[in-house]
């Protein structure tokens, strides 16, 4: 225990110190309300704490673009973007048969325009995807037609990527928060029996 003390940092007495007087505060009267209250700190401190400069990329937060916003410049780049990725969709199809394909293209491109210039841009590329696959993949070529359940089924998918992984992204700590709160809860104490 001695060699444990001693190879700690010389300042974790002083955050001992800290950490008591928030412990202090908390309410007495419930352990589960001072664990959530313990739990919604870390949140909301969780983007104060970590260390400046480059972070692994599924701790990124969303960033918001600041208010001077160039739309013309964020549609530009969304179909840019878009023109480049449905030629090699369509060579995917027409190369494997499966219309399909176009899926694990499309809904990444529709969630990163979505994340890094707005939702309406990636609703937009879901859009112009829809419209791409009717006129060039569907038969008769060059012409819209009604959408089939297929092509609703893919509208779907291209909207799920473009509105929920973005609030997903945004909103990653507070989830990743819950659900480590949710573990430890079902997580058995120490010297409890173990169900089997």
């Amino acid at each position: 225990m001695k060699t444990l003390i001693s190879s700690r940092p010389r300042s974790s007495e002083a955050n001992r110190h800290l950490a008591l007087q928030l412990a202090i505060q908390l309410p007495s009267d419930s352990a589960e309300d001072a664990r959530q209250v313990v739990d919604e700190l870390a949140v909301l401190l969780e983007g104060y704490m970590t260390a400046p400069g480059p972070r692994p990329l599924w701790e990124r937060q969303v960033m918001a673009l600041d208010p001077p916003y160039r739309a013309g410049l964020a549609l530009f780049w969304t179909v840019a973007l878009f023109l480049l990725v449905m030629p090699v969709a369509m060579a995917l199809v027409s190369l494997v048969g499966i219309q399909a394909v176009e899926i694990p293209l499309m809904a990444p491109l529709a969630a990163g325009c979505s994340m890094v210039f707005g939702r309406r841009y990636g609703v937009l590329v879901g859009v112009l995807a829809g419209v791409a696959h009717n006129l060039l993949i569907v038969p008769p070529a060059l012409e819209l037609s009604i959408p089939t359940a297929r092509e609703l089924v893919f509208g779907g998918c291209y909207a799920v990527a473009a509105i929920v992984v973005p609030t997903i992204a945004r909103h990653s700590a507070a989830l990743r928060a819950a659900a480590m709160s949710a573990c430890v809860r079902l997580a058995p104490a120490p010297g409890s029996p173990s169900p089997g």
